[in-house]
């Protein structure tokens, strides 16, 4: 079974380090680029590079460009690309939780990514500071006079 290309792009190297971390999790990954977007680059340079990489890539599952932020470079550029091919799945918001759920079920439809990695994402903020504080409380409760 093919398994969707993936494309991690950003500003600066953001997106090199996190499908760097995300390989010491998951392992090593084939069939991935990343887009590093500098800023003496112009979009037509960017748009480009980006088709540059996936051209380099094998693609005929579909593509998941996972960019940063929406409105900078890289999502402009991947909007760009989206446009012209209709098995390119672009989506915001970069993060690791993220880029590691898409690299584990990469065997997925690019519908069923799309939901998958909204899920991901929207479940991803944890205040930690508030859990540890109700798990104190909980503790202070529990503990034996």
């Amino acid at each position: 079974m093919k398994e969707v290309a993936v494309l991690v792009a950003s500003h600066g190297r953001f997106a090199e380090a996190a499908l760097e971390s995300a390989e010491m999790i998951v392992g090593k990954q084939e069939n991935c680029g990343c887009l590093s977007v500098e800023m003496d680059v112009n979009l037509k340079e960017a748009i480009e590079e980006m088709q540059s990489i996936l051209d380099g890539l094998e693609t005929s599952a579909g593509t998941v460009v996972l960019v940063d932020l929406f409105g900078g470079t890289p999502s402009n550029v991947s909007g760009n690309i989206v446009l012209k091919n209709d098995k390119i799945l672009a989506i915001s918001g970069l993060n690791l939780p993220m880029l590691i759920q898409l690299l584990l079920n990469r065997h997925m439809s690019l519908d069923e990514l799309a939901e998958d990695l909204e899920k991901t994402y929207l479940s991803g903020f944890t205040n930690i500071t508030e859990v540890l504080s109700k798990e104190d409380n909980n503790e202070d409760e529990c503990e034996v006079l």
